[in-house]
């Protein structure tokens, strides 16, 4: 009897072992099911469209966060995500983890992260984005100040073969230094892609601060070994009056190689709490080389079904002078640039949820 007795013990106390380890670890899926319709005119020689889009208020995403505590304030975590089309189910990119793949440490030292993930300048200007659901596809400020307008270095995007660190918050200081390795193209060229940037961040009751800057390497032709760099700063800010809040920021943007390419922009918006859903306005201004000019507005409104699901509604428009070829390019990758001095408008309503 006693050794049973001992057994049912011995059993016990591995299975509150067990539980106990297991406890110590988790692994969360999450993600975002976004489809909406647009009515667009996006070129001056297209006629105005209705189509289906995919994540126009956020990208549809699916993902897998987890966290292994590993005792004396030390954690081990990951994160992989990837984008897809609610329309046609194709993945969002070439790759299977296109919205970032990372493995690192945290402490009480701060946290060190590898792998495929934005750089720091990426969350200062998310942080001025104070809309309900921040860089919402539709919005012209974002069709001005993001990736693709600003080039090579821009204000956000993943960057492969990265290393990030973070500080411990400091009374509401914190601090991020990021590199990327880049890679050796095809001419032998071993800077191509390569990155550097920081930030510092600062956050006390309803302000919100920050700063960041990002160089870039690449190379303006094949034919040379020598980099050409692109660096990219801004300066943001929000504040949160109780019924509204506000965001802006500042930034500029030059690249070395014989170009001489600079462009600066910025950025006021605005969210208001009115009924069972959001107000979010939103303006921006763009000055390039060349004397292209290009100012941006959008307006929409997201009306809460539920904490994770919402409706929603979007209107943008963007303002080029005879100088100016700014597009929708997040509305349709075919139209990033039009004619000239041509106004494209865009009106797009949806359904949002999250898990």
């Amino acid at each position: 009897m006693k050794v049973r007795h001992l057994k049912w013990v011995a059993g016990g106390v591995g299975l509150i072992a067990a539980g106990a380890c297991h406890a110590q670890s988790s692994v969360t899926l999450y993600g975002i099911v976004d489809s909406s319709i647009q009515y667009v005119k996006l070129d001056r020689t297209v006629s105005p469209t209705v189509m289906a889009a995919s994540g126009n208020l956020q990208a549809s995403r699916w993902g897998l966060r987890g966290s292994e505590d590993l005792g004396g304030g030390y954690r081990a975590n990951f994160q992989l995500e990837m984008g897809f089309n609610t329309y046609t189910g194709v993945a969002g990119g070439s790759t299977l983890w296109n919205r970032g793949a990372s493995v690192g440490l945290s402490s009480p030292y701060g946290s060190l992260d590898f792998g495929y993930m934005y750089l720091p300048i990426y969350w200062v200007f998310l942080g001025s984005d104070v809309a309900t659901y921040g860089l919402s596809n539709p919005a012209a400020i974002m069709s001005l100040e993001h990736t693709v307008t600003l080039g090579k270095s821009g204000t956000g995007g993943f960057y492969q073969n990265a290393v990030r660190y973070r500080t411990p918050n400091f009374h509401g200081l914190t601090a991020e230094l990021g590199y990327s390795f880049g890679s050796q193209n095809s001419s032998g060229q071993v800077a191509d892609g390569r990155n550097l940037g920081m930030n510092v961040q600062y956050a006390n009751g309803p302000l919100w601060v920050g700063y960041g800057v990002n160089h870039y390497q690449y190379y303006a032709n094949t034919t040379i070994l020598t980099p050409s760099a692109q660096t990219t700063q801004v300066v943001s800010a929000s504040y949160n009056f109780g019924p509204v809040t506000l965001g802006g920021n500042y930034l500029y943007t030059k690249r070395s190689d014989p170009t001489n390419f600079f462009a600066s922009a910025e950025m006021l918006n605005a969210k208001v709490p009115i009924g069972p859903g959001d107000l979010n306005i939103g303006a921006a201004r763009r000055i390039e080389k060349g004397g292209a000019r290009a100012l941006a507005y959008d307006i929409g409104y997201v009306y809460f079904l539920s904490k994770r699901t919402q409706l929603y509604g979007y209107a943008a428009y963007i303002q080029n002078n005879s100088h100016s070829t700014q597009g929708f390019g997040l509305l349709n990758s075919a139209y990033a640039t039009v004619q000239p001095g041509f106004k494209p408008w865009a009106f797009t309503a949806g359904l949002r949820t999250s898990f």
